[in-house]
């Protein structure tokens, strides 16, 4: 049985799908008021605010998720990952810190965490305002910090590599 809150969430599938945001967030709208504990509605709201950089709305839509059901690591990652759009490195943190509790083989979820704490210069500055995306130059330094990162495993992984092959293993 295919019930009218199923049916207007699939429609704004198909809508995200299309880009064609407003209209998606219209139809997850629909849903939730058919049904307040649909989480998956919640969920797809919170991705068409994302896409409309709406971030604080976002945020909103995954609380209300996790309201719900807490313990689902998706959820915890999409307000994670919102938060770092943001700028809000520490409550992304704590987001990231949840999904690892609730999944710890989650290696993606570290990688994220270590890419937060390489960015120190911008920890020091303001805050973006909820609903603004990054600069071009915030963006940049972020990549270099992520590339620095990169290196750096890479050096660490051949290091080891090249001392288990002195040591003959």
């Amino acid at each position: 049985m295919h019930y009218r809150h199923e049916k207007l969430f699939d429609e704004g599938v198909e809508l995200l799908d299309k880009k064609q945001y407003q209209e998606a967030l219209t139809k997850f709208q629909q849903s939730i008021l058919l049904n307040n504990k649909f989480i998956q509605a919640w969920v797809y709201k919170g991705i068409c605010l994302e896409k409309l950089e709406k971030y604080q709305e976002a945020i909103k839509c995954y609380k209300q998720a996790l309201e719900i059901n807490p313990d689902v690591a998706d959820l915890w990652y999409n307000k994670g990952a919102t938060y770092c759009k943001m700028r809000r490195y520490d409550d992304a943190l704590y987001c990231l810190n949840k999904v690892e509790a609730i999944e710890p083989d989650r290696s993606f979820v570290r990688t994220m965490r270590s890419l937060i704490l390489e960015i120190p210069p911008l920890w020091s500055q303001p805050q973006l305002k909820p609903d603004k995306r990054p600069s071009d130059k915030e963006l940049e330094d972020a990549a270099q910090a992520e590339a620095k990162l990169y290196v750096e495993r890479q050096r660490e992984t051949h290091n080891e590599r090249y001392g288990e092959m002195e040591l003959g293993d």
